[in-house]
């Protein structure tokens, strides 16, 4: 179970949860990736040279930059992706939750009630890829506090501030949001219609009357 999941009141429910578009991971990697391309190419440089390129000492030195560089720029990509992966933007049925860290979690929420307004900025590049950064105004940034941060380069933006909007109006206005036992039920299961007993006057009552009274 995640960090946040456990941390859901009584009867608090998710409604959509989302985390940062694919582009901000490449958008805080990109020059990890140039410095391991960098170093794989000065180890295939070495090591396919025909003869030291400067001495075996420059040979031993250019490797183990290189190395270094491939494992440093490898490293730093796979520790962005992995504190992507723990980001969790969540819309629950009472607040609306932003958490990120790997070990050191970074938890901030702000209940519904408190949410006066959305911003949301979406250039023609996020259009096209789905993404933007939502503004959310409270109450408390209103007063010259802070509760909950920007949303930037987050996912499905529209559809974020769609459910948050949404289930502000439910909490709000419960009587817009119908009772769980006014809700449709599930379907019944289906079952095999058991055969029906022979009706007055047909020809299988007559059959039967015929067999009774014979010798």
């Amino acid at each position: 179970m995640s960090y946040v999941k456990k941390q859901l009141t009584r009867g608090e429910e998710i409604v959509y949860e989302t985390r940062q578009h694919w582009f901000a991971v490449i958008a805080r990697t990109w020059l990890g990736i140039v410095v391991a391309i960098l170093g794989l190419a000065v180890l295939l440089w070495v090591g396919t040279a025909e003869r030291p390129i400067g001495g075996a000492t420059a040979d031993l030195v250019l490797t183990l930059a290189g190395w270094a560089a491939l494992v440093i720029g490898l490293a730093w990509v796979a520790f962005v992706v992995w504190d992507w992966r723990n980001q969790e933007w969540l819309v629950t049925s009472r607040r609306v939750i932003r958490a990120e860290g790997i070990l050191n979690k970074q938890v901030a929420g702000s209940s519904l009630e408190k949410i006066n307004d959305a911003r949301l900025v979406q250039s023609w590049v996020g259009r096209i890829f789905n993404y933007g950064t939502l503004d959310i105004l409270t109450a408390a940034e209103e007063a010259g506090g802070n509760n909950v941060d920007d949303f930037p380069m987050v996912a499905d933006p529209v559809q974020f501030k769609m459910a948050m909007l949404n289930q502000k109006e439910v909490v709000e206005r419960p009587d817009l949001a119908p009772p769980r036992y006014q809700r449709q039920p599930p379907a019944p299961e289906y079952r095999r219609p058991e055969p029906m007993p022979p009706r007055a006057g047909s020809d299988r009552v007559s059959q039967v009357a015929a067999g009774d009274g014979a010798p």
